[in-house]
């Protein structure tokens, strides 16, 4: 089963293939910060991906428009743009 794991606090939500890391940190207790609701127009649920990058969706146009061509340099995505598609995914919440 997908999981998604806080690398500060070591808390792990039990993810549904295809559930977005907005819903699965947020479902966990562990919300990601947002201004519009999770519809990739703010910017604000950015997460860096500390492993288990090849287990989410690829990044996407809304993403690109906020975090640049440089994601694989900074391992960063939208919370609510990343998909988990099976196996283990670690974050951390970076500070802003």
């Amino acid at each position: 089963m997908p999981q998604l794991t806080f690398a500060d606090t070591g808390l792990t939500v039990p993810c549904a293939d295809g559930e977005s890391l907005f819903d699965a940190a947020r479902r966990g207790g562990r919300p990601l910060p947002s201004a519009c609701g999770a519809r990739a127009t703010c910017g604000l649920c950015r997460v860096r991906v500390l492993s288990g990058e090849a287990h989410l969706s690829p990044l996407n146009a809304d993403e690109k428009r906020h975090l640049g061509t440089v994601t694989f340099i900074t391992k960063l995505r939208l919370g609510c743009q990343a998909r988990v598609n099976g196996g283990e995914v670690t974050i951390e919440i970076p500070t802003r």
